[in-house]
């Protein structure tokens, strides 16, 4: 499950502090230091968190960092509307992708090729 926080109001499910990982509106970027406040309340100040803008463009713009710091650095890259920005720990963490579509991978359903 995930949570939206409503930019004008920055209002949250209720249990969100027992998830995971959030994803917030696309617009509350605008508002960064309000939703650091806000997540702070239940939230490390070392949790992981990105902003998004431009996702899949040409000049899309991710920028990765910290509750205690991320503010900052969307200020500096001048980032001020319309960018996604998720929040948890599966944020710039070793992961490996995905083996499901994998020819080699043997599942339930499939047995995995050599090769």
């Amino acid at each position: 499950m995930e949570t939206f926080i409503e930019p004008k109001e920055l209002v949250i499910n209720p249990g969100f502090e027992k998830q995971r990982r959030i994803t917030l509106a696309e617009l509350s970027v605008g508002m960064i230091d309000k939703v650091v406040g806000k997540l702070l309340t239940s939230y490390a100040p070392t949790t992981p968190i990105a902003v998004v803008q431009r996702a899949t463009w040409e000049d899309e713009l991710i920028i990765i960092g910290t509750l205690e710091n991320i503010a900052e650095k969307v200020k500096e890259a001048k980032i001020t509307k319309t960018a996604q920005i998720l929040v948890g720990d599966f944020i710039d963490c070793d992961y490996g992708l995905s083996k499901l579509y994998d020819k080699s991978f043997t599942h339930e359903y499939r047995q995995g090729t050599k090769g």
